[in-house]
């Protein structure tokens, strides 16, 4: 079964599913997004620097608009927000080791499907 046919299957039973891809500049992942997008089987949400998303999204013809999203762990809107759940949930007592933990992508997309912002995140697509 293919990467996309898996994702389609788990997408199957949910009311407009939200995924988040952690790489967000990956080819591949572009172009699973695409395909998700406009079967309307998901939302789609990549991290990554936004300029660097929108320059693979151009090279696949991904309209960046019709995505979910695209968020910048180093830079993201609710950053405070997670990285006080993140302090709350592990015990940290150091900010900044918490804000620095919350920029690796994939304990963000841990904290943000913990609070029901995604539904599903997948970090990497060899592995689903």
């Amino acid at each position: 079964m293919s990467k996309l046919e898996k994702i389609r299957q788990w997408a199957a039973d949910k009311d407009s599913p939200i995924i988040c891809f952690l790489n967000g500049t990956d080819p591949e992942v572009i172009k699973i997004a695409k395909a998700l997008i406009l079967d309307r089987v998901a939302e789609i949400m990549v991290l990554g620097d936004e300029l660097e998303v929108f320059d693979v999204c151009r090279m696949y013809r991904l309209n960046e608009t019709m995505l979910y999203g695209v968020v910048n762990p180093n830079d993201h809107p609710e950053l405070d927000l997670y990285t006080e759940l993140y302090m709350e949930k592990n015990g940290e007592e150091d900010r900044k080791k918490a804000v620095k933990a919350v920029k690796n992508p994939k304990v963000l997309a841990t904290l943000m499907l913990g609070e029901g912002a995604i539904d599903l995140y997948i970090e990497d697509l060899a592995s689903f």
